[in-house]
């Protein structure tokens, strides 16, 4: 890098990635500070890494941030230092490049190489990778503050649907609030609650759906969010930070028609597989309306089908979580009961 911080000194290093560790990295962060170097600061986190411990080992699970961590030194080359920062997350340090434009045009540089990336030797993984970052002075001038920005912005792109990055905005990210194992424990018991109270309170039931859905698309940072059926789009609700403004039905029924019978939904993280199984005139309508990524989650009651609820992003190729799909999926049960016992359908709403 050309600082003097590395110069004629022995640094650890991580044993498994060989990068430089937690210590070395954040105290070069806390050096660039007190010589008043302008410096941005990004925190990077494996999507779904235990998934990866889970199903192949925790042997597959070394491999892979050893490969990552790989990839992304040489992306970053000369222009930032790597260092692991514990676990699955990596730590990265970019000196003199703060401005805005420069920042995003390096991270979208280094995304790209690891979007969806396949370990040699394990073809069946596609990896991807959070990034969340900060700057100083622009944002804070001291570490721990300037750390919990970063924190914040890669908290943004995780519960936004994560294989993004985020660079912290005091104007859009200022109210994030992070939050414990416990706290996120809690917090789904609480949004599945509040599905059901959307839906009993509302004098209407059309009512009750809207400020759910509502409710639901702000909470989980969906840029779109409504009902879609054979016969049209009901209830759309639109995130203020959506790349689109207005989206239409979707006549085609390949979604519709491949929801799992077992667990109600349908999902597809990146449209763009929509060719390579034979269906390009639906992936044409999806690119029409700015949609990168889709889910659908039947509103159904015992054998009858109502209609799907219909989640759209256009933001980014967003990797679904099952807690945010069992959130969607518990709410259109319960709009289906709502319809059931009111014997209505979203067309006499």
């Amino acid at each position: 890098m050309g600082d003097d911080f590395f110069n004629n000194k022995d640094f650890k290093t991580d044993y498994l990635t060989g990068l430089y560790t937690r210590d070395v990295i954040v105290d070069y962060a806390k050096h660039l500070i007190e010589k008043g170097t302008e410096f941005s600061l990004a925190l990077v986190d494996i999507d779904n890494f235990k998934n990866v411990n889970d199903n192949y080992g925790h042997t597959v699970g070394d491999h892979v941030i050893s490969f990552l961590a790989n990839r992304l030194k040489d992306s970053f080359g000369n222009r930032g230092v790597v260092g692991r920062f514990g676990g699955d997350e990596f730590m990265v340090v970019i000196p003199n490049i703060t401005e805005y434009d420069a920042v995003w045009s390096l991270l979208r540089e280094v995304h790209k190489t690891i979007d969806g990336v396949t370990p040699p030797d394990y073809k069946t993984l596609y990896l991807t990778c959070t990034f969340g970052l900060s700057r100083c002075p622009t944002d804070a001038n001291n570490y721990d503050a300037l750390f919990e920005l970063t924190d914040k912005a890669l908290y943004r792109g995780k519960i936004k649907g994560r294989n993004c990055f985020i660079i912290y905005l005091e104007s859009k990210h200022k109210n994030i609030q992070l939050h414990s194992a416990d706290d996120t424990t809690i917090s789904s018991m609480q949004m599945h609650t509040q599905v059901f109270k959307f839906l009993n309170s509302a004098p209407h039931l059309a009512d009750g759906i809207k400020d759910l859905l509502l409710f639901l698309g702000s909470n989980l940072m969906i840029d779109h969010i409504g009902i879609q059926t054979k016969d049209g789009l009901y209830f759309s609700q639109i995130h203020t930070l959506s790349n689109t403004e207005e989206f239409e039905s979707i006549t085609n029924t390949f979604f519709m028609d491949n929801v799992s019978p077992s667990m109600g939904v349908y999902y597809l993280n990146d449209v763009t597989h929509l060719e390579n199984i034979g269906q390009k005139e639906l992936h044409e309508v999806c690119l029409k309306q700015g949609i990168k990524s889709s889910l659908y989650a039947t509103i159904r009651y015992n054998d009858k089908v109502f209609g799907y609820i219909r989640a759209d992003s256009t933001s980014t190729a967003r990797i679904w979580q099952y807690k945010d799909m069992d959130l969607l999926i518990t709410a259109a049960n319960a709009i289906a009961m709502s319809l059931h016992y009111q014997n209505k359908t979203f067309k006499e709403l």
